[in-house]
């Protein structure tokens, strides 16, 4: 009987990259949500408060789809988020945000896009199902 190969801990490099690029991609967010949110729910815009926690609850996914991906539990929570954050930048442009500043859009796109891309790589997801393995195989 062979013993199974222990599987490493740390994550690989491009499931690291993938998760500072989500975090990153979800901040500017984050930070327009909140500001938004500030400032509907001081004017008692009720539904500006209820459209500024779309973005922050996207936000959310992101930080704990980074966190789960670390621990190798699961990639599909990051690249979920980053794909809704990556909506939502394209939605804002769509409607005149950052139009004329091609830094910060490449800022707002890159960041997202790069965590999808990266965090659903056939290494990171073979490395997260073999996380799984191994924790099934313990118990």
């Amino acid at each position: 009987m062979t013993q199974p190969v222990p599987v490493r801990r740390l994550p690989p490099i491009p499931a690291g990259i993938a998760a500072l690029c989500g975090l990153l991609g979800a901040l500017p967010v984050a930070v327009f949500s909140f500001i938004a949110g500030v400032f509907a729910l001081a004017g008692q815009v009720w539904v500006g408060v209820l459209l500024s926690a779309v973005p922050a609850a996207v936000a959310v996914v992101i930080a704990v789809g980074a966190v789960l991906l670390l621990m190798g539990r699961s990639w599909v929570v990051l690249v979920v988020g980053a794909v809704l954050t990556l909506g939502l930048v394209v939605w804002a442009v769509a409607y005149g945000a950052a139009d004329d500043d091609p830094v910060s859009l490449a800022v707002l796109v890159g960041g997202p896009l790069l965590a999808a891309v990266l965090g659903s790589l056939p290494s990171v997801r073979a490395w997260v199902a073999a996380r799984r393995a191994e924790r099934g195989a313990r118990v």
